[in-house]
């Protein structure tokens, strides 16, 4: 890759790490966001009245994706990603300075989910705008590559946010750290977010972008123009990356509560195992990648969504202890590559479907569709699957509904187009 496709993927995929930080964050830290946030009326309730907000916000994403979008498709994609990076890192850091519920009351809980709605607003322009901006910089020989590079963007967001809270988790005693050490992470998000925004005021605009608007191609009205021409083809790119959402809202997000409140897991126990699987997850992403460039993203899409068709059900059913507390960290550990493997060319295929006018604007909706609907909602369907059959069954079913997601999966990746960049910013590209 050449310098400046360099540096767009170097200001494109910090945003999307910081999103992916924060996830960790929420998820990681559910449990005692539940107790310091919520009023404390059955075990257990708080923290899924937590995971319910975390989902909640979710469904701010779609409007965040028609407001951003149609900033990056009409405007410019270098607009809508500096002001979507600090719409997503302010509510972070407030909500580790934010007051608990035993000292202003229920206006703590009011607060916490104003702010998640103002993060899932600035979050619906944010990955869409990512992948689109990097993947515009790309040469067609390397889509996969770069595909893989935002996805492992994820993880490294994911993981910053494990590695600092298992750090914390080591320095400061049990009892600081549930009191108010697990409140630093959030508020560190908020420097991450300033050195983000400076990249992203540097960067170059899309020259994609800047061809369609030298040749007067730009839209007026990119989002009806979706729903007109390209209704189909946001359903493929929703039915592509919802497996892909849910799987990694359930792995990485939900898990490490999980370990700790269920297993009876230590917090630094946890936080190291789920480390370990963002570890792997990340590897074989790049390595998927890499097989994309050489053998075609919809071959690595298609034996990665087979795999976990397979697998889904017996490895979410070991994670559960259902075999014994030994193959938690191996049926953990194989779900983590085989999901990296699947989601590494995820990007390039959703990318594939749209042309340059409206690709902000496709690409955001579909993820935004995907993300609120399928990925958000693991954690708390999990939970409350969890409240109302039990460990085994629950983990069972929510493997069987993995393993339906991937067939749906299959059926979509069968009518993308393997050519889809064929003609990579010749002004045709995916036409619909």
């Amino acid at each position: 890759m050449n310098k400046l496709t360099q540096k767009a993927l170097i200001a494109g995929i910090i945003g999307n790490a910081l999103e992916w930080y924060d996830f960790a964050l929420y998820g990681h830290f559910s449990v005692f966001i539940g107790e310091t946030f919520f009023p404390k009326e059955e075990e257990g309730l708080a923290v899924l009245a937590a995971l319910a907000v975390f989902s909640v916000s979710f469904f701010m994403r779609p409007i965040g994706a028609l407001i951003f979008s149609a900033i990056g498709d009409r405007f410019g994609r270098k607009k809508a990603l500096s002001l979507s990076i600090m719409g997503m890192a302010l509510p972070t850091a407030a909500i580790g300075l934010l007051p608990p519920f035993e000292n202003i009351g229920i206006t703590a809980t009011i607060l916490l989910v104003i702010l998640r709605l103002l993060q899932g607003l600035a979050l619906g322009g944010e990955m869409g705008g990512a992948v689109t901006y990097v993947l515009e910089h790309t040469p067609k020989r390397r889509i996969g590559l770069a595909s893989s590079l935002i996805q492992a963007s994820t993880c490294l967001g994911l993981l910053t946010g494990t590695l600092l809270s298992s750090g914390l988790s080591l320095i400061l005693s049990e009892a600081d750290f549930t009191l108010w050490g697990w409140r630093i992470p959030f508020i560190l998000g908020l420097a991450a977010a300033w050195l983000g925004l400076k990249i992203r005021q540097k960067m170059p605009e899309s020259l994609l972008y800047e061809i369609a608007k030298t040749e007067d191609r730009l839209i007026h009205n990119p989002i009806g123009t979706i729903i007109k021409r390209y209704k189909r083809r946001v359903l493929l790119g929703v039915a592509v990356l919802t497996p892909m959402t849910c799987g990694f809202f359930f792995a990485f997000v939900y898990f490490n509560s999980f370990m700790i409140s269920s297993l009876h897991f230590e917090a630094t126990r946890a936080l190291l195992t789920t480390t370990l699987g963002l570890t792997l997850s990340l590897a074989t992403t790049l390595v998927g990648g890499t097989h994309a460039d050489r053998f075609g993203y919809n071959s690595v899409l298609v034996v990665g969504a087979l795999c976990l068709l397979v697998l889904s059900y017996p490895l979410t059913l070991g994670m559960s202890g259902f075999f014994g507390d030994t193959p938690i960290l191996f049926t953990f550990l194989t779900f983590s590559v085989l999901l990296g493997l699947y989601t590494s060319a995820a990007f390039a295929a959703v990318t594939g479907l749209f042309g340059t006018e409206v690709r902000y604007t496709g690409v955001s909706i579909a993820i935004n569709l995907a993300s609120p609907i399928f990925g958000s909602t693991a954690p708390l369907l999990i939970a409350f699957l969890l409240r109302r059959l039990g460990v085994d069954h629950a983990f069972g079913l929510f493997g069987a509904y993995l393993a339906m997601l991937f067939i749906i999966a299959l059926i979509a990746i069968r009518s993308l187009d393997h050519r889809a960049f064929h003609q990579w910013g010749g002004g045709k590209e995916a036409e619909g």
